[in-house]
């Protein structure tokens, strides 16, 4: 896996931080963690780091806002995919090849070791995620599908559970290619592992109106 901490002297100082402190949460913990080790790993005297961050803490909610399900349910309610409001295979295509692109991300690999590794000491961190995720991402998703339904562009009868269907899909191909394996699967595997979902999950709520090659995106 590559590090997190691969930055450049061009990365801005907070990014490195940022950078920095997400590698060594996952490696050693949050805890074990000081913001002096923080500042070495950087380059930085631990005084200079307080200029960017008002403290450990401080840098722990950035990388949850950076990582976190709240930037991720941002990107539904943008343009992108507001034009596929008639569209549930482009919808559908479109949100797992998003996710491809996060799930192989060096640091978000290293968020979800950081968030694995510390189930039991971030409670408040962990509980903001999952609200989040659940709350807002999958409300989002819902209500898309329940769109989808109202113009009869799908047949499935409950929206929510449709979306938590194709959110468990999702989760589930994540768990067996990046969480539980030792290294990541390769990404042609996992875009391959999308395909047939994707294909399986339209075939299942009724989607109509599938544009040739749609989940072909996440190849």
């Amino acid at each position: 896996m590559t590090s997190a901490c691969a930055a450049t002297e061009d990365t801005p100082t907070r990014q490195r931080i940022l950078d920095a402190a997400l590698e060594l949460f996952a490696r050693q913990g949050y805890a074990a963690t000081s913001v002096r080790e923080l500042a070495r790993a950087v380059g930085l005297r631990e005084s200079s780091l307080y200029n960017h961050f008002a403290g450990k803490e401080a840098i722990l909610h950035a990388l949850v806002g950076a990582w976190g399900p709240a930037n991720w349910a941002e990107r539904l309610r943008g343009p992108r995919y507001r034009a596929l409001k008639d569209n549930p295979a482009g919808f559908c295509a479109t949100y797992a090849a998003d996710l491809l692109e996060l799930w192989c991300d060096p640091r978000e690999q290293k968020f979800q070791e950081m968030l694995l590794a510390e189930r039991n000491l971030l409670p408040a961190e962990r509980a903001h995620y999952l609200d989040t995720l659940f709350a807002d991402e999958a409300a989002l998703v819902a209500d898309r599908f329940r769109e989808f339904q109202l113009a009869g562009r799908i047949t499935a009868p409950n929206p929510s559970e449709t979306a938590r269907l194709f959110m468990a899909g999702l989760t589930y191909i994540r768990l067996e290619h990046f969480i539980m394996p030792p290294s990541p699967s390769p990404r042609t595997l996992v875009g391959e592992a999308l395909v047939r979902f994707l294909g399986n999950f339209l075939a299942l709520v009724g989607a109509s109106g599938q544009p040739k090659g749609a989940a072909g995106r996440t190849q």
